[in-house]
């Protein structure tokens, strides 16, 4: 045990700060023509989805650092946010520049098995957004800002992994906060709803875009064509955050994309929308819905572990390997309940033998000699508050050894079910805590 406990302190110790994701970390590259360099640190992500990043640029005496988001489009991809805020730029701003740099890092590994990062861009003739003139730079500062356009509209770029440290700068989780952070950087808003009911509704669309839409880390529709008419999606919620990723697979044939997607919800709606201003040259819209908890569409028990709720004597009781008139007690489960009153079912799934089982809770009966058929019979029982056992006994072996039979608890759309296992020596007991706190 001593030395389990050495070998799980060193595993936090060394895995500390480091990241088990493939994009977390920092990345750099250096391009061999334009003497630009580029580096990007990736923090931990929301949801497996969203990533804060940190971009920087240096090349001879331009240096600039900028904040941006990057969304998880595949295992093998993340999207580029529009906006990438700048921390500093110096001797001058290269403004919406950097939007050039739109589009995904894709991924790979090197000859050396060394991970890679490539930048794939998606280009138009038209971003439709106010763009720097090489004119309006200063004469000392001319053909810097210009190698720094071509850098960004042409050059090859891919980064290699120099490390696995996780950016953790404290304002990396601010970037997926869309009230936190420095600026608007692709998430739209966040919704709260009580409705898992959801859906897509394609708005109507003046020219040819790909588009893909994605619930979480699920494609609803992969690389469709926006400009034809569609049904709506129907989709379901996922209790606590959902992220919806609206993706621009590519910029159309006049300029940027001009798809849109409205998304309707119980007593809401909201667009997702490339046509926004604020949308303008994006490759991906993220929205964030946080879906409340019903415990009503809750379809499994909470597991129930000794201790967690307090010592009692019915704990002790179950802990017991020898009950009191001698027969050996084996716990087979464990379960939480929000109601009082549960029903069981019970049923033999192999042959109808002749079984017939006692069954108690809290050591008093609530039946006697109840014969196991292959239809499932139903019983009602009452809990009380806090630990309750069910001890199952067999009253006789049938005509196969061992007595067998199963066990299904149901709460409303709760259901958990046990194989029940007897003998004359031995019985089956299962605990159950009844949970009188409101959720």
């Amino acid at each position: 045990m001593k030395y389990l406990l050495t070998i799980i302190l060193f595993s936090f110790i060394f895995f500390n700060g480091k990241s088990q994701d493939i994009f977390v970390g920092k990345w750099n590259s250096k391009s061999i023509n334009s003497n630009v360099n580029i580096s990007i640190k990736i923090g931990t992500p929301e949801k497996n989805i969203l990533y804060p990043a940190e971009l920087t640029l240096d090349c001879d005496s331009f240096h600039a650092t900028y904040q941006m988001l990057l969304a998880k489009k595949n295992s093998r991809q993340l999207a580029i946010g529009k906006v990438k805020f700048p921390l500093y730029e110096t001797p001058f701003s290269i403004g919406n520049w950097t939007i050039l740099l739109n589009g995904t890092l894709d991924f790979s590994k090197n000859l050396k098995g060394q991970p890679t990062l490539s930048v794939s861009r998606i280009s138009t003739k038209d971003y439709q957004v106010n763009m720097p003139d090489e004119k309006s730079f200063s004469k000392n500062n001319n053909k810097l800002a210009r190698k720094l356009h071509d850098f960004l509209i042409e050059e090859e770029i891919s980064l290699e992994k120099s490390n696995d440290e996780i950016w953790s700068d404290s304002s990396a989780f601010k970037i997926t906060q869309p009230k936190q952070s420095p600026s608007y950087l692709g998430i739209i808003d966040t919704l709260f709803v009580s409705d898992k009911n959801a859906s897509a509704h394609f708005e109507s669309n003046r020219d040819i875009d790909i588009v893909t839409l994605k619930l979480n880390e699920n494609t609803l529709l992969d690389q469709i064509d926006s400009k034809k008419t569609r049904d709506n999606e129907d989709f379901n919620l996922d209790t606590g955050l959902n992220i919806i990723l609206f993706f621009a697979d590519d910029f159309g044939k006049k300029a940027t994309s001009s798809a849109k997607v409205n998304i309707l919800l119980n007593n809401t709606s909201k667009l997702l929308d490339f046509t926004d201003k604020n949308n303008l040259a994006s490759n991906f819209i993220a929205l964030k819905i946080y879906l409340k908890h019903n415990p009503e569409d809750d379809t499994k028990f909470q597991e129930y572990y000794s201790g967690d709720w307090g010592n009692s004597s019915i704990d002790n009781n179950i802990n017991s390997s020898v009950n009191k008139i001698g027969k050996q007690n084996k716990a087979i489960g464990t379960l939480v309940s929000k109601s009082q009153q549960l029903t069981f079912a019970i049923w033999d799934d192999a042959v109808e033998d002749g079984d017939t089982i006692s069954l108690s809770i809290n050591d008093k009966w609530i039946v006697k000699g109840f014969p196991v058929l292959k239809k499932p019979q139903f019983l009602t029982v009452n809990l009380q508050p806090g630990p309750n056992v069910i001890t199952f006994m067999a009253d006789n072996l049938g005509s196969i050894i061992p007595n067998t039979s199963v066990l299904e608890v149901i709460d409303g759309k709760k259901r958990k079910s046990f194989f029940i296992e007897t003998d004359l020596d031995t019985n089956n007991l299962i605990k159950i805590y009844y949970d009188t706190r409101t959720n």
